[in-house]
């Protein structure tokens, strides 16, 4: 007989450039010979660690010594990890990397008392059908799957996230893999990010092999390139079963029969006794009480009549039923109300935390975890969820200096506004159909005075008289020296251009070079629109899903004012007008004037 299980087949990436202030590395753990940690399967770490002064700068002696160093932390942390993830073979795979993220938290909080220091660390198990994964920083795993990729951090429908610990690997993202599933897991370096288009297609189409020459060959056109992954294929394997083998029991030696036969008959079979004669009448016949008789006589003059029974039963049917849908109502919940309930106790927790940040004077940090919460908690039934979610909302008001808007409903927007509202939708196809030849995807696009700006993660392109003619072409705006930051989110542009990042980092560009950063601790969404004029001194960063306008000094940086829509309805589009008049378009298509 043979048995049939999932086993993963890793292969390693690593393709290093000459940073001197970064290093990455990846390490993967097996149960070795030890079949009793089968169970537990494989763990895998990605890390990359940044320091943020250059090598010279970092060693006393000025050797640049430290630079290197600093990969030790990777080292470190893995080996915490395999160490304490096969420690313990009883537990269960999720058991074992939870009590391992714990131990490790307990080690690294010693590294961000130094704040030059970035480490971004994913950690992920697979044992069997099952994946548990967390990270600290940045880290992305990505899963081929019948014809698609699916972003596996950010997918709720098929991996659930669990808080462990609210300290640096705060959650556990867990889900179902199955056979032929690939699964690339890597640190999302600036290189690798701006090819994510190419990399999900080999992620489909090619093999292992074919995809790590592909990586190389980028590597040998550029020599900035560097990749830390691991590129796993998901395969069913079959193996012999193994059956204890049952040892016959030892059969009690056999007594010879002439033994038996010439044995002398024991003195009793010779002689037997004298028993007494029973005489019958000696005996009285009798019946053993029952206990549940005598209980019985001593309830009956109390119990009903025949004629009232039915009257009772009907009684405790009644009390059976009611009992029965209480304990449904209590202790057996639907689908809808488990998804409910885990989405405000981890909406709950990352609260805590926000308010934890707050009171560390981290605005930045308290929002991201706040926005967290909110995108949790918008997963589940909103009736169930409203208490929690006011709760989020006030420390938002807090942390925004909030004012309620005025809003004035309108019949249409202007002329202006809707030329602009068709042009951004002619746009947004011809992009998307590729009429523009853009070397990677477009993350947000904005319009100034006729012209289109596009913003890729590592380059700007600028369309003159966009929508005027067919035969339009995308131009490189930013100087061939200068290079765009990560993560970015969002564009406007006045004369200067204004980019906004995931983590609300704003950049200022002029002429193609950079003329400015600042940090205003407001975190755009996925939805978020930024928007200003030409003569206009803010920046209004429209959030679609909170229904807030957040005014951004433009000079420097700074949150000036936050205005609350009020809304029931999320907000679907938004424009600025003459006068910074905002246009608002709800999802339910009202048009209101906010002021």
């Amino acid at each position: 007989m043979e048995k049939i299980f999932l086993k993963s087949e890793a292969k390693e990436i690593l393709i290093k450039n000459n940073s001197e202030t970064q290093r990455s590395d990846v390490f993967s753990y097996d149960y070795g010979q030890d079949d009793a940690k089968r169970t537990l399967g494989n763990l895998f770490v990605v890390g990359n660690v940044q320091n943020g002064r250059s090598g010279a700068e970092s060693a006393p002696d000025g050797s640049g010594s430290n630079s290197a160093d600093i990969s030790y932390i990777i080292n470190l942390v893995a080996s915490l990890a395999k160490r304490e993830y096969y420690a313990k073979q009883e537990l269960t795979p999720k058991e074992a990397f939870s009590s391992t993220l714990k131990k490790i938290n307990g080690v690294i909080e010693e590294f961000f008392k130094n704040k030059d220091l970035k480490i971004n660390i994913g950690i992920f198990a697979i044992a069997g059908e099952n994946i548990n994964i967390s990270k600290l920083g940045k880290f992305k795993i990505l899963m081929a799957r019948d014809g698609k990729t699916i972003d596996i951090l950010n997918n709720i429908d098929l991996f659930s996230k669990e808080v462990v610990q609210e300290k640096e690997f705060s959650h556990v993202i867990s889900g179902k893999i199955a056979a032929d599933d690939k699964i690339l897991a890597y640190y999302p370096d600036h290189s690798l990010v701006a090819r994510e288009k190419t990399v999900k297609s080999l992620l489909l189409k090619e093999n292992c092999n074919d995809f790590i020459d592909e990586m190389k060959a980028i590597k040998e056109k550029k020599d900035s390139f560097c990749c830390a992954a691991f590129y796993i294929n998901l395969n069913k394997t079959k193996e012999p079963a193994h059956f204890p083998q049952i040892q016959p029991e030892e059969s009690p030696p056999q007594k010879s029969v002439m033994n038996l036969l010439n044995k002398p008959e024991s003195p009793a079979a010779q002689s037997p006794k004298d028993f007494p004669r029973i005489i019958p009448a000696e005996f009285a016949l009798g019946k053993k009480a029952n206990p549940l008789t005598a209980v019985y006589n001593k309830m009956r003059p109390f119990l009903p009549k025949p004629r009232n029974k039915i009257a009772l039963f009907a009684v405790i049917l009644g009390i059976v039923v009611v009992f029965s849908f209480t304990v449904k109502i209590i202790f057996i919940q639907s689908p809808g109300d488990k998804t409910a309930n885990g989405a405000v106790n981890e909406a709950k927790a990352s609260l805590k935390l926000a308010k934890a940040k707050i009171s560390q004077n981290d605005p930045a940090s308290a929002r991201e975890l706040l926005m967290a919460a909110i995108t949790s908690l918008n997963t589940a039934d909103a009736s169930k969820t409203a208490e929690t979610k006011e709760q989020i909302l006030q420390e938002f008001d807090g942390l925004d200096a909030a004012v309620p808007a005025s809003l004035t409903l309108k019949d249409t927007l202007p002329d202006d506004k809707i030329k602009e509202l068709a042009l951004i939708t002619s746009e947004t196809d011809k992009i998307k159909s590729g009429k523009y030849n853009l070397p990677s995807e477009m993350i947000n696009f904005n319009l100034y005075e006729g012209n289109l700006y596009i913003l890729l993660a590592d380059a700007i392109f600028k369309i003159s008289d966009a929508g005027k003619t067919d035969n339009a072409q995308a131009n490189s705006w930013l100087k061939s020296e200068v290079k765009l930051p990560p993560d970015l989110r969002l564009i406007a542009i006045d004369g200067n251009i204004y980019i906004l990042n995931k983590s609300g980092a704003l950049f200022v560009y002029f002429r193609g070079d950079k003329i400015g950063e600042f940090n205003t601790f407001v975190l755009p969404e996925e939805k978020s629109k930024l928007l200003t004029t030409k003569d206009s001194k803010t920046l209004y960063l429209i959030n679609q899903t909170l229904g807030r306008i957040y005014l951004i000094n433009k000079a420097t940086g700074a949150l000036e004012k936050t205005l609350v829509i009020g809304s029931s309805e999320p907000i679907e589009n938004a424009f600025l007008g003459e006068g910074e008049i905002i246009y608002i378009i709800s999802k339910d298509n009202k048009i209101w004037e906010v002021r």
